[in-house]
């Protein structure tokens, strides 16, 4: 049963990191949500909190490029 719910919420995950744009991010409320995400799956244990942390950073940086180009 946790197997079903566990992928189920990876799948979630990656759904969220395709359909995101960064470009199109300049509210800071996609970018917490995604961060949000994030944090409760390494906390869960579902992804390794290094893994997290790089996608978070990832997140911050592409945003940050995003805002300086336009």
């Amino acid at each position: 049963k946790r197997k079903v719910a566990n992928k189920g919420q990876k799948v979630e995950l990656r759904k969220l990191f395709k359909n995101f744009d960064a470009s199109a991010a300049t509210s800071a409320e996609d970018v917490k949500s995604l961060q949000s995400k994030l944090d409760k799956l390494a906390a869960k244990g579902l992804v390794h909190k290094n893994y997290a942390a790089n996608k978070k950073a990832k997140l911050a940086k592409a945003v940050s490029k995003a805002k300086t180009a336009a």
